[in-house]
């Protein structure tokens, strides 16, 4: 098989890994996680059960995968400040935490208790820690970049996103809190923050 063909076969692997979870976010949410069987989610997904098993021979599987992609945006926004050439201030953080809870909040949509339920299996399986070594990475390279101690970013990015993580949970928890609350207090606690780092 050529590169390009490769290339192509990868791209469509990705595609349809895409697909999967999506339908799959789409059913937990509308109908709990619990009530989805794999077989839904295929036919959601227009895949056979045999092409969704070969991606995902579990349905927790596809709850990990929603976890880590939360990361990966972590990284992606961050490598933009690397790629601009800029160097990010403590507000562009801020700002980068925000649009990760606007779209947390998109993607819990009316079932916030899905997106509990999915950081709460994470936890209980380790794969959290592993997404929060590599989130606390990323930050700390960008941290180190305006901190004035640069020796204290580790610990500076390590209380970031305990921050961050904690408000999520919190707003998560109160089924009636709108995104408001979770923007503003996002907002305000990582400005309180930021007089003990910056």
């Amino acid at each position: 098989m050529d590169r390009s063909a490769g290339r192509l076969q990868a791209r469509r692997r990705q595609q349809t890994r895409g697909e999967i979870i999506r339908a799959a976010f789409e059913l937990f949410g509308r109908h709990g996680y619990e009530e989805v069987s794999m077989d839904s989610v295929a036919a959601a997904a227009g895949v056979s059960r045999a092409t969704l098993f070969n991606y995902f021979p579990q349905k927790e599987l596809i709850l990990r995968e929603i976890a880590a992609a939360r990361v990966e945006k972590l990284k992606t926004i961050l490598a933009e400040f690397a790629v601009s050439g800029k160097t990010p201030c403590f507000e562009d953080i801020v700002e980068l935490i925000l649009r990760l809870c606007e779209e947390n909040a998109r993607i819990a949509g009316k079932s916030k208790k899905l997106l509990l339920e999915a950081v709460f299996r994470q936890a209980s399986q380790g794969v959290l820690l592993v997404a929060r070594e590599r989130a606390i990475e990323a930050l700390t390279a960008s941290m180190a970049r305006f901190l004035r101690r640069k020796k204290r970013a580790k610990l500076a990015a390590e209380t970031l996103f305990a921050v961050y993580i904690a408000t999520m949970l919190e707003w998560l928890m109160r089924e009636g809190v709108p995104q408001r609350w979770l923007m503003e207090t996002m907002r305000e606690r990582l400005l309180v923050l930021r007089e003990g780092v910056a």
